[in-house]
């Protein structure tokens, strides 16, 4: 696992932050009831944070190559 600083930390959390903003991201409407989600979430905030860990694998992955 590839150890960040501080600053390449903030860095990261900056470009994740920026990538968000700038993304489109689509959500389709659920099939089923959802289940209870903790105060102040609804369906959309979750899929969109399983989008955001979707990506840091798929990214993760890719770095795990490059560090090699």
């Amino acid at each position: 696992m590839i150890k960040l600083s501080r600053d390449q930390d903030s860095l990261a959390f900056e470009i994740l932050a920026t990538m968000v903003t700038h993304s489109q991201i689509v959500v389709a409407q659920p099939a089923k009831s959802a289940p209870h989600f903790p105060a102040g979430f609804d369906e959309v905030d979750i899929s969109i944070l399983d989008w955001i860990a979707a990506e840091a694998r798929r990214v993760g992955s890719t770095l795990a190559g490059v560090a090699s």
